[in-house]
């Protein structure tokens, strides 16, 4: 009996090891571990506090206000930001910041200087019904997002981690975890929402959508200059049981060497 036990140990513990080993340079956003968590700055506070009028995550904003016409209905936007150019998350793909000239909310991988970058709160509204609402961090989507419909029932709830869905997984180049190899997009336990991957000194190696578990649109490859290697077509629905294609395909230098469009034609 005691030497099924000591067997018994032994085989748990060389398990739980190897799974370490496996998770080395992958782990969850959700996890204790984050890539960009410091103790300098850190998203968490101390709710026992007084919290200061405008200020969020530590940081001073400003309110700021869109009304657009729509017919006979008015979308309002109501947010506060802060004039930054601070990167917040070096791989993030959609940092959203409010244009002055154009009187927009827009988004974008790069921010020049002096821009107004959503910082804190975000309240969209259709007349005087709430139909979206979440928090902004430096223009990155931070925690609960929620979007309703007319009637105020819930259509869609997701929750973010300086960009990224909360559940996401994180691949890595090396085991410092510094240098971020690929984002699979994780909600409600499936992948839902955009894929990416990255060369090693950070720049896009591919992009693409996730629905239900499933491949859909046009994914695309780049070669480390930046430039397209190639699209692949799978569809605009998940589930589909047609085939994949590649529907065009570039040389390093910029070049369009095929076009399935053309190809079908002749």
């Amino acid at each position: 009996m005691k030497i099924r036990l000591i067997l018994f140990f032994l085989l748990a513990s060389s398990s739980v090891n190897s799974q370490d080993i496996f998770r080395l340079n992958a782990d969850t956003i959700s996890g204790d571990d984050l890539l960009f968590r410091s103790a300098e700055d850190t998203l968490l506070f101390n709710k026992k506090k007084k919290t200061k009028k405008n200020v969020f995550f530590g940081v001073k904003t400003k309110k700021g206000f869109i009304r657009v016409a729509q017919g006979r209905n008015n979308i309002y936007e109501n947010f506060h930001f802060i004039i930054s150019s601070e990167m917040k998350n070096p791989y993030a793909q959609e940092i959203h910041f409010f244009d002055k000239k154009s009187r927009k909310i827009n988004r974008s991988r790069t921010i020049s200087d002096n821009s107004l970058l959503l910082h804190g709160p975000y309240v969209k509204r259709l007349n005087n019904q709430v139909v979206e609402e979440g928090y902004f961090y430096y223009g990155l989507k931070q925690g609960r997002w929620v979007r309703l419909n007319r009637s105020d029932i819930l259509q869609d709830k997701e929750n973010y981690m300086l960009g990224w869905l909360n559940e996401s997984l994180r691949f890595f180049w090396d085991l410092e975890k510094s240098k971020l190899k690929e984002i699979i997009p994780i909600k409600f336990g499936e992948r839902n929402g955009n894929y990416y991957a990255f060369f090693e000194d950070g720049k896009v190696a591919a992009r693409g959508r996730y629905v239900s578990d499933s491949r859909v649109g046009v994914w695309t490859e780049f070669f480390n200059t930046g430039k397209k290697k190639r699209e692949i077509n799978y569809g605009d629905k998940p589930f589909s049981t047609n085939p994949s294609y590649i529907s065009r395909e570039w040389n390093n230098s910029g070049k369009l060497i095929y076009d399935r469009n053309l190809y079908i034609r002749e």
